[in-house]
Parts: C-alpha cells; sequence; structure tokens
C-alpha cells in the first residue's frame, strides 16, 4: 500500500476515537517513515518498507485504544518548539501560548535587567523553555512536585539550547522557592472532580490527573498561588495565571481578597477568558 492508501484507510478507522482523525492519521506516518508530514501530501505514491508498516499498525492499533498521539510519537509542538512529553507530564495545549504570549509582552515592557521568573508547576517544560527561547534577559526558575516531570523539563530544555537559562527545582507550590521574583507564571490544575469524570477518554486514561484535577471546585490550586505568591514577589510584582473556562469571576474576587491590583484578563483562540495577569500592589 502507498502513503495515501494508508492515509485513507486509517483515518476511516480513527474516526470513532478522534475528532482529527486525518491529522492524527498523518502525523503518525509520518514519524514512521521519518519524513516531515508534508513529505506525504508530495508524495502519495510513496510507498513504506514493511519494517515501517508494522511500527504504523502497532502506533495505529495504540491510538484505537485512545491514547493521544503526542505519547505515541512522545513528542509535541508548541510555540514552534518540539517537546519530549511522557504519560508523566500533560501534552502542551495550544491554548498556553497565550499564556507565554502576555508574560513575553509583560516582559518586554518592563525595563529592569535582568527580570528573575519563577514558574509553577513546570511538568514539561513548555512555559519556561518558550519564554527563555523569547528573551534573553530573563533568569528563570522552574518548579515541580514530580521529579519524573522534572527530568522530561530538563531533557527538553537541553535539546532547545536554553538550559543554560532555567534552573529546575522539585517540591510543591512555594515549597522550594526562597527568592523574590519579579513574574511568577503558571499554568496550574483547573479541572474540577466532577469535570474530570466529563473528560475524553485519552486525557481521562492516559494524562497525569495530578496536572489536572485542582479539587471539588477547580480553581483550589489558584487560590493558594494567590494567596501564597505575594512573600515571593518583588514589588510591584506580576502573577500570571491560565484558567479554566468560566472561571473568571472566583479567580477574580480571590484576587481582590488579597489585593491585587492591575488586573487584565486575556481571550484564547476560541474567545473564553484562559489568562489573567494581576500585580502586587
Amino acid at each position: 500500500m502507498n502513503c495515501l492508501q494508508i492515509l485513507k484507510e486509517t483515518e476511516t478507522r480513527f474516526a470513532g476515537v478522534s475528532t482529527t482523525p486525518a491529522l492524527d492519521a498523518q502525523v503518525l506516518l509520518a514519524c514512521c517513515i521519518r519524513r516531515a508530514r508534508q513529505f506525504l501530501f508530495a508524495h502519495p505514491e510513496y510507498e513504506p518498507s514493511p519494517a515501517e508498516v508494522d511500527r504504523f499498525r502497532s502506533m495505529a492499533a495504540r491510538r484505537m485504544q485512545a491514547e493521544p498521539v503526542a505519547y505515541i510519537t512522545g513528542e509535541k509542538e508548541f510555540w514552534s518548539l518540539t517537546f519530549a512529553v511522557t504519560p508523566d507530564v500533560l501534552i502542551p495545549r495550544p491554548d498556553t501560548e497565550i499564556l507565554v504570549e502576555e508574560v513575553v509582552r509583560l516582559c518586554r515592557g518592563e525595563r529592569k535587567t535582568p527580570l528573575r521568573l519563577l514558574e509553577i508547576g513546570t511538568g514539561s517544560g513548555a512555559i519556561s523553555i518558550a519564554l527563555a527561547s523569547e528573551l534573553s534577559r530573563v533568569i528563570i526558575t522552574a518548579t515541580d512536585l514530580s521529579p519524573k516531570a522534572l527530568a522530561v523539563a530538563a531533557g527538553n530544555a537541553l535539546n532547545n539550547g536554553v538550559h543554560g537559562a532555567i534552573s529546575f527545582v522539585c517540591g510543591d507550590l512555594f515549597d522550594p522557592v526562597g527568592e523574590a521574583y519579579d513574574i511568577i507564571v503558571s499554568n496550574p490544575p483547573y479541572i474540577s472532580e466532577e469535570e474530570y469524570d466529563l473528560l475524553a477518554a485519552e486525557v481521562r486514561k492516559y494524562e497525569p490527573r495530578q496536572a489536572l484535577v485542582a479539587g471539588p471546585q477547580g480553581t483550589e490550586v489558584h487560590r493558594h498561588m494567590i494567596e501564597g505568591a505575594p512573600p515571593f514577589m518583588n514589588d510591584r510584582g506580576w502573577l500570571a495565571l491560565e484558567l479554566g473556562a468560566g472561571q473568571r469571576d472566583a479567580v477574580e474576587k480571590m484576587l481582590h481578597e488579597n489585593d491585587y491590583c492591575d488586573m487584565v484578563f486575556c481571550r484564547d483562540y476560541a474567545g473564553l477568558e484562559r489568562t489573567v495577569l494581576a500585580r502586587k500592589r
């Protein structure tokens, strides 16, 4: 079978387990033949070797069990960078690029040099590494509760050429932090326990629960972040957080209660309020 025939057959099979069956088939086949996805469109007549076909069938079988494509291939693109991902880390989402965009804008508007930035819950390291790739005058500390996640993040920093700009530290929230920062950034867990039960199987069955679920309300980690951040923020420092759909009112109330100011909420590509920036008064 050639690439075109394989893709058509696989797209039909994936239709029952994926909202993007054609894309999934293309990514997996490109991975198996070790070519860019564009090669499949330019050379639909290309016939993979028997070994490549066997590898593709094995990957396709995993996808039929709802395993995410990123875990099957072992990588995911974020901010035009390539990140290794394992089941120990959350798969980076395009919506999180909004948080990166806003922090980059914030940093470029600050005159202080160098800026000290702290990321809580770095996971794959996507946010810190994207920021380090864009900003030359920041010193970044990235924390995570999971030593396995930090190992993935450190490898990604090395592979993307920014390992010298980021220090990775293991610990929960602010426990391992002993300094003050100009900007604290985080994409914290923001799924409620009730919402978790309704998530797609590929998320619920494969991605790390502790990186997704915050508690009964979904905003419990936001509260810990908002209440715990001020002692670790320099004067007029910023807190930048990602939030879930419909959480603006609850998060804004927490920020007011803890005397933050200059709040800015930003929308994602779907028009949902996805990030908030707030300043220490």
